[in-house]
């Protein structure tokens, strides 16, 4: 993983067991047994809230995370204000394309946990500056 990480990926263990009651392995047991493999991410994201009563945010947590541990390749939608601010950074824009879409979506989970619209500027200008210096 890069040193990039924010979001899902980089949230231990500890605090995911802490915060839903599950290992996240044992999620992976489950989410397997249920046939998750084949779900969209809309509809995994349906599942770990409506049958685990999961927050939006530890549902969304705990999908990306499966994702990536199972190699599940998305498309991942950047969001506008995203593609705005990458437009003009290269550099930025090339590494943010060339990293695993697991945490691309990682990072786009982080950007949209901000609290407010300048709290999601400042991630954005923050994580520009992290992938220009990489």
């Amino acid at each position: 993983m890069h040193d990039l990480s924010r979001g899902p990926l980089a949230i231990p263990d500890e605090v995911i067991e802490l915060e839903t009651g599950r290992k996240f392995e044992a999620w992976c047991i489950l989410l397997d047994a249920s046939g998750a493999i084949t779900f969209s991410h809309a509809q995994l994201l349906e599942h770990l809230e409506r049958i685990y009563g999961l927050e939006p945010r530890w549902a969304s947590t705990i999908a990306v995370r499966y994702e990536a541990a199972r190699g599940i390749e998305r498309e991942v939608n950047v969001p506008a204000d995203l593609v705005a601010a990458l437009f003009f950074k290269t550099a930025a824009r090339r590494k943010f394309e060339q990293l695993p879409r697991a945490e691309q979506r990682s990072l786009i989970a982080w950007l949209d946990e901000a609290a407010d619209a300048q709290e999601r500027k400042a991630r954005i200008e923050s994580l520009i500056e992290r992938l220009e210096s990489s």
